[in-house]
């Protein structure tokens, strides 16, 4: 049985040590209930029954669990540079037992183990059977399509960690530019200045997994949103991001009418 109420209140207890006030745990409390509102959103959209849509939930729930120790340890949330976060949140969870204070029932393990430990993979791993696979992809789509979100609502500073004037001065490292140019998801050690990073995460579109997360980009008009809330002022970068715009829309349209 899994009691999401009680996950939830944990869940407080939990982020209770941690400064709220800080804007990048902030910002993670925010996205952590975010994710499980597209989450069921998804889940609703496919019709999955009460008992998956609430282990999807509780996934969502906990997907990030590590990302507070993260940032007070090292005040980065590049994982590349400090620790994997996923799997720091599955150590937490399952080497630590933390797990047992969100739901008593162990049966869900694996599956809430092994979504979460994927959920940031550049491109998951081998040997997944079916049913592990829809909540490691539910958990990727959610997650991916609350950047979305964040991106709109949190403040540039608070996200790339430069002021706008900044990120507007930027240009696009080559290899992030190809890759985005092919519709590739973008390799977060490619990533070299802040519109490199802001760029990364508009390209999570290519690797959206369900219908449902294609149209949800679609509908709520997120690639246009989300390219014009920045204006290169390099010339030469402002073609280059505006090609990749359109490479974002065309494969939207084109992923719409599958």
């Amino acid at each position: 049985m899994i009691d999401l109420l009680q996950a939830k209140k944990a869940f407080k207890e939990y982020i209770s040590q941690y400064d709220i006030q800080i804007p990048s745990i902030r910002l993670k409390v925010i996205h952590t209930y975010e994710v499980m509102k597209v989450s069921d959103l998804l889940c609703e959209h496919m019709c999955l029954s009460k008992e998956d849509k609430d282990l999807a939930s509780l996934i969502a729930l906990l997907h990030d669990i590590g990302r507070f120790e993260q940032w007070m340890r090292y005040q980065s949330f590049a994982d590349y540079k400090t620790i994997d976060h996923a799997l720091f949140s599955s150590q937490l969870l399952f080497e630590e037992g933390m797990i047992r204070k969100f739901i008593i029932d162990s049966q869900y393990d694996n599956l809430i183990k092994v979504a979460i430990e994927q959920h940031n993979k550049y491109k998951i791993e081998n040997d997944f059977n079916e049913r592990e696979l829809l909540f490691i992809h539910l958990i990727r789509d959610a997650d991916k399509l609350d950047n979305f979100r964040v991106k709109e609502e949190e403040k540039i500073e608070n996200i790339l960690y430069a002021s706008l004037d900044e990120v507007n001065q930027c240009f696009i490292s080559p290899k992030v530019y190809q890759q985005m140019y092919h519709q590739e998801l973008v390799y977060a050690p490619y990533r070299k200045t802040h519109l490199d990073m802001w760029l990364s995460y508009i390209a999570f579109i290519y690797d959206l997994h369900f219908e449902e997360s294609i149209k949800y980009i679609k509908d709520n008009h997120w690639i246009d949103r989300s390219f014009d809330r920045l204006h290169p002022i390099n010339q030469d970068t402002y073609e280059q991001y505006h090609i990749l715009k359109q490479k974002a829309l065309d494969f939207i349209e084109k992923k719409g009418l599958i």
